[in-house]
């Protein structure tokens, strides 16, 4: 190609960049957020959430869009909302990950950011970000009490990391071959930068940029409350792994088993959320580059971490009249910062690289006119911009306090900069997580989300009266993704999706085994189908699953407790059913979310009989208690128990003393 059609080449695509559809290439995502996250300081989420939607008109979102939003929404306690804007962003990380997967000279190979900037690379997320997202869907999930989806991101977090850190090692790699090539030169120093940021002990400790211990600890005390201490044991000691010396993690890994919550008592967890995630500015730095021909003085943009305002941590909650320690687990401050050092080789190679494209476009620019070298010059200034999209809405740290309380509305009193802020949360449940976030100005406490629906089944207690047990969706602390889950480094025995010559017979997908016709639906991995389910711990379920929905008609056996045949909605007991518990009690009739709710009857194996109405698994209105010998009381029922509106009337007796 001749010198001047060369020159004409490289500055169509130079100047048609910005117009060819890249959005935002040029925006400056740390000015428009300021405005955003003022807004959350001072608890204006509705108004938070309009700019947010100002800044991304039409139909074709960006990732932090849906990064921001989706943190807004979730402050709100808005977790279904969030929840689904979320997804959205995980798919496009979904995305990328396929892609480098089957393609990545394609992810590699980005020219634009070697001729133009940074900024027209496609945005993806930074590491930390793509794995917080997949925390923050676990938060979610937990919170709306869908623990199957919980324990599949957890699993997906673990992949998400290993896949991050072959991406890194492959991509300088990539780099440093395309410097060779286009013999792009090389920087011996970056003066004015200050790498002494980047290499703080705080950050030398981390293992990298994008594992946090946070997510770790949360799958360890996700699977220890339900009763699954052998994984829960590997999501604590990762977590150690991530950072050391944390005595609540350690006190943790030592207790697994240990802390069972007494009568009335709930494992409450507490995750404080401080300030906000840096913001990245563009440092422009003339540096030298040595190339063949000399040196070429060249201004250059890097990346620039600016630390949000530290909002403090409060050292400790009261509740309930004790109070708990408080201890950070997560800071994604220095997180960010690792992250940044590692990259730096990548980003000085990329720069190096664009350097070299740019100055060659000069010299030809120069030659072919006066007035090409002048607009290749303001072009080639104007776009150098280092990039500065991120999550700003992200908490800067995250930290937890654990607690076993006795349940109810408990008040929660803790130190902001503000003064002692005082909250409730209610307590229930074999577990509950309450989520907090102190903004400065402002603090946002979730609704905490319980786990009655993560019992074994129904455990028949000689203390509670028939009307109060709760039916539960039996198997949803041994989903089907059980073991498929794993948060520790350990081999897969078994893939995460079964491969398609295995469907329409006996699949196996961790410790869970489908036999029938089931589907498994890409990429999520959710089974949908008719047959027999059968886990490791003996449950068995013989039914349909939409989307790993239990839903119509099917039976559900759980050894040692109970066996229920009748209709399933949205996992739950849903209309007509009976259940037959191990101690011979059965009850038959109308259910509502897993409780007795409508007309049914109980029968007891010592010969007591109630018909009648039921509400939310107590009996509640009309009804006729029949006792062993024939007696019975029928009348109104309330909360249990009869009332005065009621009659007791009387068997006939043989007469004793006409008997032989």
């Amino acid at each position: 190609m001749k010198p001047v059609s060369y020159t004409c080449a490289l500055l169509l695509l130079i100047l048609g960049l910005p117009s060819t559809g890249v959005a935002g290439m040029f925006r400056q995502y740390a000015d428009v957020l300021n405005e955003t996250v003022t807004l959350v300081k001072t608890g204006e989420l509705k108004q938070a959430v309009a700019k947010i939607e100002n800044v991304n008109e039409g139909d074709d979102k960006d990732i932090l869009y849906f990064f921001e939003k989706g943190e807004l929404l979730s402050l709100g306690s808005n977790f279904t909302s969030s929840r689904e804007t979320w997804m959205k962003g995980d798919e496009i990380i979904q995305a990328w990950e396929n892609e480098f997967r089957s393609n990545p000279s394609k992810i590699f190979g980005d020219i634009g950011s070697f001729l133009i900037s940074d900024k027209t690379r496609r945005y993806d997320g930074q590491d930390y970000e793509k794995v917080l997202l997949s925390t923050r869907l676990t938060m979610n999930h937990i919170m709306l009490g869908n623990f199957d989806h919980a324990r599949i991101e957890m699993k997906k977090t673990y992949e998400r990391e290993k896949l991050i850190e072959a991406f890194r090692e492959k991509e300088y790699d990539a780099l440093k071959a395309e410097s060779n090539k286009q013999d792009a030169g090389q920087v011996s120093n970056l003066e004015g930068y200050p790498m002494q940021e980047l290499d703080t002990p705080e950050v030398r400790e981390l293992k990298n940029g994008f594992q946090n211990a946070f997510a770790h600890y949360l799958a360890g005390y996700f699977f220890e409350v339900t009763d699954e201490p052998s994984l829960a044991e590997p999501g604590y000691r990762n977590a150690l792994q991530l950072a050391p010396g944390k005595i609540m993690i350690q006190t943790a890994l030592n207790e697994i088993g240990k802390r069972v919550p007494g009568p009335g008592e709930t494992d409450v967890l507490f995750v404080l959320e401080t300030g906000f995630a840096p913001r990245i500015d563009s440092l422009n730095i003339s540096i030298p580059i040595m190339r063949k021909g000399g040196m070429v003085i060249t201004p250059l943009s890097f990346p620039l971490l600016k630390v949000s305002e530290q909002v403090p941590v409060p050292a400790s909650l009261d509740v309930a009249g004790g109070r708990y320690p408080v201890e950070t687990l997560t800071n994604i401050d220095t997180l960010a910062r690792r992250l940044l050092k590692d990259q730096m080789p990548g980003i000085i190679l990329r720069t190096v690289i664009r350097a070299g494209l740019k100055s060659v476009v000069q010299e030809q620019a120069n030659k072919a006119h006066w007035v090409a070298g002048l607009v290749a010059n303001v072009v080639s200034v104007s776009t150098e911009q280092a990039d500065d999209r991120n999550w700003r809405t992200l908490p800067e740290r995250i930290s937890i306090a654990r607690a076993m309380l006795p349940q109810g509305r408990q008040v929660i009193e803790f130190q902001t900069p503000a003064g002692i802020y005082r909250t409730e949360a209610d307590v229930s449940g074999r577990f509950t997580i309450v989520p907090i976030r102190i903004t400065g100005n402002a603090v946002y406490v979730g609704q905490p989300g319980h786990a009655k629906d993560i019992a074994s089944g129904l455990l028949p207690d000689k203390t509670i009266s028939p009307g109060h047990l709760v039916l539960p969706a039996p198997d949803s602390s041994r989903s089907y993704m059980a073991a498929a889950a794993p948060v520790a480094p350990v081999a897969h025995t078994a893939p995460a999706m079964p491969p398609t010559a295995d469907l329409g017979r006996r699949v196996q997908v961790g410790d869970t085994t489908y036999i029938g016709d089931f589907r498994f639906a890409q990429p999520s991995g959710l089974p949908s189908g008719k047959g027999v389910i059968e886990w490791q711990n003996g449950h068995r379920f013989e039914g349909q699953l939409v989307n790993g929905v239990k839903q119509g008609y099917g039976v559900f056996i759980a050894p040692g407790s109970f066996r229920y045949e009748g209709n399933w909605e949205s996992n739950k007991q849903n209309g007509k059913g009976k259940t037959i518990f191990d101690n011979g009690d059965v009850y038959e009739g109308e259910m509502l979310e897993g409780e007795f709710h409508g007309q049914g009857s109980y029968t007891t194996k010592d010969g007591y009989r109630y018909e009648g109405s039921w509400k939310k698994g107590v009996k509640e209105g009309p009804g006729k208690l029949t006792f062993p010998d024939g007696d019975f009381w029928e009348g109104i029922f309330s909360n249990d128990q009869r009332t005065a509106q009621g009659k007791m009337t009387f068997a006939p007796k043989p007469d004793i003393g006409a008997r032989p």
